[in-house]
């Protein structure tokens, strides 16, 4: 039997990261640290672009999950008075922010699927 070797970056899957205005679009999974540091970035810029945002809105298309590192810092912008809408794809990612009791604290809402 041949065995063949799979290159553990052929398996990770690219997120692609665009914003606009006051919101963030991330297509793809969230789970590697350059993740988090893309989707921190892209929050940084449109607070120091436009201080004065009264909602920044994050679309996740595709992913099933979402790093505790990201969930961290996004709990610590509303802590310091950020306000968010976090809009996700799947309802795998919902049932879990759900059972972690996020979904209020981050206005989580379900993307339909059209």
């Amino acid at each position: 039997m041949q065995r063949r070797t799979i290159d553990k970056k052929q398996l990770e899957l690219k997120m692609e990261i665009s914003s606009s205005l006051n919101t963030i679009s991330v297509k793809g999974n969230i789970k590697a640290l350059s993740h988090y540091e893309a989707i921190k970035r892209e929050i940084e810029k449109i607070v120091n672009n436009s201080p004065d945002t009264a909602t920044i809105k994050i679309l996740i298309l595709e992913s099933i999950s979402i790093t505790s590192s990201i969930i961290g810092y996004l709990c610590k912008l509303v802590d310091e008075g950020l306000h968010l809408e976090i809009h996700v794809q799947n309802e795998g990612l919902h049932n879990l922010l759900d059972d972690l009791n996020l979904v209020p604290l981050l206005n989580v809402k379900k993307l339909s699927m059209h």
